[in-house]
């Protein structure tokens, strides 16, 4: 019986982690979770909500420079593009809902 429980809960926990939404920018993939953590720490950084890309471009060295950015965005920020990369992953975290249910084209494992 406990062999069932643990093959059950085995099965549960690999099924779970392989359905995990990615969002993919250029030839970075990132986890949904990972890319709302960098909209949080966008959001933070800026008053607004709606944020322009050229000021986006202009905080990029503050973003990446950041202690809180999760590990993964580190390759994206030492692109010559990284303002831009970022500014399209803060328009996919604003509206994460719709990168859940792959509405979104970056988008995929929904």
């Amino acid at each position: 019986m406990k062999t069932l429980v643990c093959v059950s809960v085995f099965f549960t926990v690999l099924f779970q982690t392989s359905c995990t939404v990615t969002v993919t920018e250029g030839d970075f993939h990132f986890s949904l979770e990972a890319v709302k953590a960098l909209g949080a720490l966008m959001s933070a950084e800026e008053d607004s909500s709606k944020q322009e890309v050229k000021q986006v471009e202009v905080e990029t060295a503050a973003v990446c420079s950041h202690p809180d950015l999760p590990e993964d965005f580190k390759p994206l920020c030492l692109r010559e593009d990284a303002g831009a990369a970022l500014a399209r992953l803060a328009v996919v975290a604003s509206d994460a809902d719709a990168c859940e249910i792959c509405e979104s084209v970056a988008c995929i494992g929904c």
